[in-house]
């Protein structure tokens, strides 16, 4: 069920998801992450347009002087960061989503050339009378 609470960027993310986890076994147990990415994509539309609201700064000067990154560029990056690592978790993103059908990983390799060599053991008793 679409939460009431969520803006436009986090309805359509909330639907996104759920269609994805619809196609899942189990879906039900993925409510909640679906949730948890629907409300990281509204909250990092939420802080743009606050940013964008007070002119794109992109720096802020503390009372002491000190001259660092606004705290709404902060904080949209880390939840998008979020957003992000949610939206993997679910299979949202293209290679998450190549990963989830099978097939090799980036970088394995499984030809015969590729494999270890045999472990070779010494027999104590080669050379004995």
């Amino acid at each position: 069920m679409l939460p009431d609470d969520l803006g436009d960027a986090g309805k359509r993310a909330f639907n996104l998801a759920s269609a994805q986890v619809d196609a899942m076994p189990e879906p039900e147990r993925f409510r909640d992450a679906v949730l948890r990415f629907a409300r990281a994509v509204d909250l990092v539309e939420e802080l743009r347009e606050e940013w964008i609201a007070e002119g794109r700064p992109k720096l802020f000067t503390h009372s002491n002087g000190a001259l660092v990154p606004h705290p709404l560029l902060k904080l949209i990056a880390e939840t998008e960061k979020d957003a992000a690592r949610f939206g993997r978790a679910l299979k949202l993103e293209p290679d998450a989503i190549k990963g989830a059908r099978g097939g090799s990983t980036k970088g394995r390799q499984s030809s015969p050339d590729r494999k270890a060599p045999p472990i070779v053991t010494v027999n104590p008793n080669i050379g004995k009378l």
